[in-house]
């Protein structure tokens, strides 16, 4: 186990994102690719306002790991097709499969700071989100062909033919047939004569309209999901993440507040300071696992 322990800092309440890969792979001068599940142990934040964090991840769910999984492999797919139909080959060695944790997310989350609030960095390093490009142009005429990111949560961003944002588990939701309730028929029909050959009485018959009746669907609903309960593009700032902690300081008294261990899914954490934060910055410090968990 190795601990990496990195500070935060930003001006005033909003919400703000954090890359845990791009993190690491700043701090700890090392790439960190971004398809793992980070743990953070726990941390602190410190604010003398005494607003209140809300950290949100992505729900870690088996759909949420299948569809970014699917990703991954539609990436990978389109990348080595791509070098081999030009001939090309190409071992970049920070090359990496990228996405943004929901729409509202930008290319450019928060970094960890020195201890005097400096960068740990002098150039910009690069971090690229990763692009897909359709291979279906827009339209008839030699139009471009579509080129959008992957979110993991929400809804697609624009329209067809023209997306920005693909929210990859409402993608592998529309890509699997839904199961229908009444099939298969496992409970035979209760009206068949055979069936009913011996029937002195009619318990039988109340039995199995029962035994067919219970758990016939599904204890969950089919086409929504945790991460994709809402197709209307709405970016509030708690849609489709799951809460993972909240802390809040006492303003001018006990401004330090512990936060709750965690895990999050390619290491992206979204945070919602509140409204009591306006006149200072604000400070969070996480214990990060170096090594993430693949999936």
């Amino acid at each position: 186990m190795a601990i990496s322990r990195m500070r935060f800092k930003a001006n005033n309440n909003g919400t703000f994102y954090i890359d845990l890969a791009k993190a690491l792979s700043l701090q700890e001068r090392k790439l960190h690719r971004q398809k793992n599940i980070y743990t953070v142990y726990g941390g602190y934040f410190v604010d003398s306002d005494g607003a209140r964090i809300d950290i949100n991840t992505a729900p870690l769910t088996w759909v949420s790991k299948r569809a970014v999984n699917r990703g991954f492999a539609m990436w990978r797919k389109m990348t080595a097709k791509t070098l081999q139909d030009a001939g090309a080959t190409s071992k970049s060695r920070y090359r990496d499969f990228k996405v943004f944790l929901n729409s509202g997310m930008g290319s450019g989350p928060l970094v960890p700071l020195d201890a005097d609030d400096e960068n740990l960095y002098v150039n910009t390093p690069e971090w690229d989100y990763s692009t897909l490009t359709s291979a279906d142009p827009d339209g008839p005429g030699g139009t471009p062909a579509d080129a959008f990111e992957l979110n993991i949560v929400g809804p697609h961003s624009g329209a067809d033919p023209n997306w920005s944002r693909i929210g990859l588990i409402q993608s592998w939701f529309d890509s699997r047939p839904l199961v229908d309730a009444s099939q298969p028929q496992n409970i035979p029909d209760i009206t068949d004569p055979l069936m009913n050959l011996f029937d002195a009485g009619d318990v039988i018959d109340d039995r199995l309209t029962i035994i067919n009746a219970e758990g016939d669907a599904a204890p969950y609903d089919e086409p929504v999901g945790f991460g994709n309960n809402s197709t209307t593009g709405s970016t509030s700032n708690g849609m489709n993440l799951q809460r993972v902690s909240t802390a809040r300081p006492t303003a001018n008294t006990t401004l330090v507040a512990p936060i709750h261990g965690f895990q999050a899914l390619c290491g992206l954490i979204q945070l919602v300071v509140g409204d009591d934060s306006s006149t200072n910055q604000w400070e969070l410090v996480l214990d990060v696992e170096t090594k993430g968990e693949k999936f």
